[in-house]
């Protein structure tokens, strides 16, 4: 999907943003670029996004992200207005376990949420 950012949290993730406020992780690149996600906990009432010198930070509205964490609800969306009309699609959702990895530890996923009619994904 065009202008779509989707991120996965896991449990520690969430448990970090609701003892600290935020959670940051950088992805790297070869060549040696980095690319810094954050998520932070604001006051406010809607989700933003920014892009800044290689950095995205996804700002939650604290009392709408405090009740997400909370609660069996797997995510929230957003789409933020940007120029011309287009829209950016942001989607931040607790992870579930992989299906295809047998071996993965399970202790840091949503795995209790996975639907039982569902396999996992």
């Amino acid at each position: 999907m065009q202008n779509s950012i989707r991120l996965r949290v896991r449990k520690s993730d969430l448990n970090m943003m609701r003892e600290e406020g935020s959670v940051t992780e950088s992805v790297s690149f070869p060549g040696g670029a980095t690319m810094t996600f954050s998520l932070r906990l604001e006051d406010g009432d809607g989700i933003t996004a920014t892009f800044e010198n290689g950095k995205v930070t996804v700002r939650l509205p604290r009392s709408r992200a405090q009740a997400w964490i909370s609660s069996k609800q797997v995510g929230l969306e957003e789409y933020l207005p940007l120029e011309g009309g287009e829209r950016l699609h942001l989607l931040i959702e607790k992870d579930f376990p992989c299906k295809h990895m047998d071996s993965e530890d399970l202790t840091d996923t949503f795995a209790e949420l996975v639907p039982q009619d569902n396999p996992q994904t």
